[in-house]
């Protein structure tokens, strides 16, 4: 028996019947010279050479992802001889033996400046450590970032300094025979909504990559990950294209039927994935950077060709509740132009029964150990949910009719989890650090 959508006191569910299709064709160029920025409601685009940036730090104040742009020949050795009050005498004998860390292409809160940390203390992140005190991630750690291959390549000593408590990123970096002096800062404030601030080396400055104010889901890009080796047996790093996802943008998976069949009868599989949340099964909504990656297309040797019956669905958060939209793929021409076509349709909305209102969600204090006031300016609260960071429930108290409630977090592990509050203007979702 087919399933359907049971609406809440709080959201009904209203399917897009007979929804229209568009076709986009997305084109990163030849040898995949461009990202696109790609936005599903509207098929809006916005290109950005892949060369044009080299260091990313995340706009997330409770995180500290630094990632590398290994697309464009980044790639960052850890200084084995010293941490960063070295940086003066650095000393690069060997240094095409030392460990090279990669960006997770699953998780972008873990990018390659992220891949050490000590796990006998919960506020290691690698580069540095949390100063509970300050609000500050302080570098403890020294690096060797090279940009460019062979005769072209340039080697620089980079030394992270701190995050600061509004997510600035402070650090140095020069040449191999530099003198610390001055630092640079990547700005939150110039990352305009954006899901990372970038930063270009050899120019020495912060640089706009991605469209404003978080109007985009989708980024075609150029990455590595880990593959089957095209050249023997066992798993390599290996450069692939494929499709980045927003922070948080939940992604469904819906393989074996046609596009037609999803458009026609969005209800029955959209309940499935809102019920399919196992991170095993591989289907339902579930977020992760690479949750549509490249593995719709695939190569015989001659050419690409798209896998058929490869379908996703993307839950689209909107003021008044979620939009749903799907989407798959129907060409992709390779690295001569780097063209690729897709077939969208809205399939549907999870709206606010009532018109929504502005809601401030209060968590005090943030970091905590024991306790945490939840609270609404406005309305009152029905759910708190305890989320994982990768968006699996852990704790959950329903029926609250409150606009303040005390959450336990005692018997939680210490680390990063999200506060998903449910309340009567809408669903909202907060950072925690439980120490």
């Amino acid at each position: 028996m087919k399933k359907g959508i049971i609406a809440t006191a709080i959201f009904g569910f209203l399917a897009s019947l007979g929804a229209q299709t568009s076709t986009d064709t997305v084109t990163m160029g030849a040898g995949y010279a461009n990202q696109v920025f790609f936005n599903l409601q509207d098929g809006k685009q916005h290109n950005s050479p892949i060369a044009n940036w080299h260091i990313a730090h995340t706009t997330l104040a409770m995180d500290n992802a630094i990632r590398l742009n290994h697309a464009a020949g980044v790639f960052a050795y850890i200084y084995p001889k010293g941490d960063n009050g070295a940086y003066n005498s650095f000393d690069t004998t060997g240094w095409s033996t030392w460990h090279m860390p990669y960006n997770d292409m699953k998780d972008e809160t873990k990018g390659a400046l992220n891949q050490q940390t000590d796990p006998n203390n919960q506020w290691d992140f690698s580069w540095g450590v949390y100063d509970a005190s300050s609000h500050e991630v302080v570098g403890d750690s020294l690096y060797l970032i090279t940009v460019g291959m062979g005769a072209e390549m340039k080697l620089y000593k980079f030394m992270p300094i701190k995050q600061d408590k509004m997510g600035n990123f402070i650090f140095e970096f020069g040449p191999l025979d530099d003198v610390a002096g001055e630092p640079d800062t990547i700005k939150t404030s110039m990352a305009y909504g954006g899901m990372f601030k970038y930063f270009n080396l050899t120019k020495d400055m912060q640089v706009s990559i991605e469209p404003q104010n978080k109007s985009w889901h989708l980024n075609f890009n150029r990455y590595y990950d880990l593959v089957q080796n095209p050249r023997g047996p066992g798993m390599v790093m290996y450069p692939t294209t494929g499709a980045e996802s927003f922070r948080g943008l939940e992604i469904a998976h819906v393989d074996g039927i046609e596009f037609s069949e999803l458009v026609s009868n969005p209800n029955d599989y959209i309940s499935i994935a809102n019920e399919d949340t196992s991170i095993a099964s591989g289907h339902g909504f579930n977020t992760g950077l690479t949750r549509v990656g490249g593995d719709w297309k695939a190569f015989d040797g001659r050419g690409f060709s798209v896998v058929p019956q490869k379908n996703y669905i993307a839950k689209i958060e909107t003021p008044t509740g979620y939009e749903y939209w799907g989407f798959h793929f129907l060409s992709f021409e390779g690295q001569s132009t780097g063209a690729m076509s897709l077939e969208r349709a809205k399939l549907g909305e999870l709206a606010s029964v009532t018109n929504a209102k502005l809601t401030t969600v209060g968590l005090f204090p943030n970091p905590a150990s024991d306790m945490v006031w939840v609270s609404v300016n406005n309305g009152s609260l029905k759910t708190v949910n305890v989320l994982s960071t990768s968006g699996q429930k852990v704790a959950s108290h329903d029926n609250l009719q409150t606009n303040r409630f005390q959450l336990p977090i005692i018997k939680l592990t210490s680390g990063q989890y999200i506060i998903e509050t449910i309340h009567s203007n809408g669903i909202s979702r907060n950072w925690i650090i439980k120490n």
